[in-house]
């Protein structure tokens, strides 16, 4: 009986597990494309409106985003808004 208990137990916390790190990494085809064309870079205006890149970076906002995909060539989508 305690071994019963025990395998649901686990089974329990692995579901939880994949569900929260499904969660976190999220569906890449929920990932949005940065207006980058809207900013004249190099400056960016200093508004503090965080986004989360797909490279799991925090960005202060979509511009210095962008200017990290112009500046290295990868292609970053945004994850979320707010912090990683």
């Amino acid at each position: 009986m305690a071994l019963v208990l025990l395998r649901l137990l686990l089974l329990l916390i692995t579901g939880d597990l994949a569900a929260s790190l499904n969660a976190q990494s999220g569906d890449s085809s929920e990932y949005t494309n940065p207006n980058c064309d809207q900013y004249k870079l190099p400056g960016c205006p200093r508004d503090f409106s965080p986004v989360c890149g797909s490279d799991m970076a925090t960005y202060p906002n979509e511009c210095t985003l962008c200017m990290k995909i112009r500046e290295e060539g990868h292609d970053i989508k945004i994850i979320r808004s707010g912090p990683c």
